[in-house]
């Protein structure tokens, strides 16, 4: 089988062969060389199968930022089971609903939740047995091989059903941009039962390259202490992430500059403010946006500090992506800066979600994948983010995204963050209301930010209500979670 066919355990077989003494994986106080980690795969595979694990079994495994997790996981995916990655630390009772939903046949976790399966703790797992086990992993199939759950923010949380073909074709068109190298060192801090940090191992782990785990970037000494010592050329950092570091440590953040070499934003809209703050403390690191879904996977992206590049623009879609932009009656926008949904057309594209017959025929048609984000191309067909289309509200036949209103209130020296959603009024009718939290020291006066947003936006666009509010619920990759926010109004 050629290199560019193998799957990406199939992939760490080659490297363990070829650059055996390479360090592939930082965690804690694990560190393992490619060699290390594939006896352990090896080991593990062996004794799933002897456990009856087999090819399409469904296996869920909570998704701890562990070597145990990343093991069981090649192991496996190089079995030809279906890995379903579920939140670290999740409930218990949440890992029985899930596991009954995927139909499980067995389940990796700390503790055994309730229900019809095999229960794994990954500490029984036999990882370093004296084995002369010899397998071929599996290779690249169209067929299922994870089921990555949304984050449901807007609905349902969904099953996305990828196959390892759709791995192969996400890495094809997304690496060159990352410029991974042997010589690379990651540092991934966002969920692995999500794409934004699974598929960054996967991207690694195929490049053979160095990957450092961090549980989230909360524990900002561990951030750093990690990127100086293995000299960490290359992380992904959701605009909730940059927030935090941005707010907390920009000393430390810009004594990095040029050291990283490539920081990649993704999942979540990012705030025009925050995009010029990391540009000024990183000038000389390549910094990137990017655009896509658990869905269809990464659709395009853009290095915005480029000279002459805009830095709200997401890029082109790659070559191997097909995009189309379409209007309210479904006809293709053709002209540029005209917003339309969006939906794209790749090998990329999941196989829809998991016992979900209906709701995958309502956005998978003909091969594309209807999206709910609206967007508009500019003069040089690069794809721009101009809200979700569900959010998107309509006041007095005015159509306002709730994320433009956003980004300019950021713009307000007194505000750390905010929060814009549709409001029902008696009086007004559909309006607007906007939670604010304000930074330390500065007083809320909603007058004062309806003036500064009056002074910014057409009138239609200021929200008629304005309201204090301590934090505002954000998913990990900071998108703003609404439902949470309406079930508050």
């Amino acid at each position: 089988m050629n290199a560019e066919h193998l799957s990406v355990t199939g992939l760490i077989r080659q490297h363990a062969i070829e650059t055996p003494e390479k360090l592939a994986l930082v965690v804690g106080d694990a560190c393992l060389t490619y060699q290390e980690l594939y006896q352990k795969i090896s080991s593990a595979a062996a004794w799933f199968l002897s456990k009856g694990v087999k090819p399409g079994s469904h296996v869920l495994s909570m998704a701890t930022p562990s070597a145990e997790y990343i093991v069981c996981e090649y192991a496996l995916l190089g079995i030809g089971a279906v890995h379903i990655p579920a939140e670290n630390r999740a409930p218990v009772d949440r890992l029985s609903d899930i596991a009954g939903f995927v139909d499980a046949a067995f389940v990796i976790s700390p503790e055994q939740p309730a229900g019809e399966f095999h229960w794994i703790s990954a500490a029984d797992v036999d990882m370093d047995r004296e084995t002369d086990f010899d397998w071929t992993p599996a290779g690249v199939s169209p067929d299922c091989s994870e089921i990555i759950f949304t984050t449901g923010t807007t609905g349902k949380s969904k099953g996305v059903m990828l196959s390892s073909k759709c791995l192969e074709a996400y890495m094809a068109a997304i690496n060159p941009s990352f410029g991974l190298k042997e010589d690379s060192v990651f540092l991934v801090t966002t969920p692995l039962n999500h794409v934004g940090g699974l598929h960054r191992v996967h991207q690694c782990m195929a490049v053979g390259c160095t990957v450092i785990l961090l549980d989230g970037v909360q524990n900002l000494r561990a951030f750093f202490q990690l990127a100086n010592q293995y000299g960490v050329t290359h992380t992904y950092l959701p605009p909730a992430s940059v927030k935090m570091l941005i707010t907390l440590a920009k000393k430390q953040l810009a004594a990095l500059n040029g050291k990283l070499e490539f920081v990649y934003t993704a999942s979540a809209p990012f705030p025009t403010k925050d995009i010029e703050t990391l540009m000024e403390l990183l000038p000389d690191t390549r910094l990137h946006q990017g655009y896509g879904s658990s869905e269809t996977g990464s659709i395009c992206n853009c290095q915005y500090n480029a000279p002459g590049e805009t830095i709200n623009s997401l890029g082109v879609p790659y070559p191997s992506v097909e995009v189309k932009l379409l209007d309210e009656n479904g006809n293709e926008i053709t002209e540029p800066f005209k917003e339309g949904l969006i939906c794209s057309k790749s090998d990329m594209n999941m196989l829809g979600y998991y016992h979900e017959p209906e709701l995958t025929a309502s956005v998978l048609k003909d091969g594309y994948i209807y999206g709910k984000d609206l967007m508009f191309f500019d003069d040089r067909h690069c794809l721009h983010f101009a809200g979700r289309g569900d959010d998107v509200v309509n006041i007095r036949g005015f159509k306002v995204a709730p994320t433009e209103v956003e980004d300019m209130l950021l713009r307000f020296e007194k505000v750390a963050d905010c929060a814009c959603i549709p409001f029902d009024d008696n009086m007004f009718g559909k309006s607007l209301k906007m939670f604010v939290v304000m930074k330390d020291g500065c007083s809320f006066d909603a007058v004062e930010i309806a003036e500064f947003l009056a002074a910014k936006l057409e009138a239609y666009k200021v929200p008629k209500f304005i309201e204090p509010l301590t934090e505002i619920p954000r998913t990990y990759n900071g998108k703003v979670d609404r439902k949470q926010l309406i079930a508050l109004a």
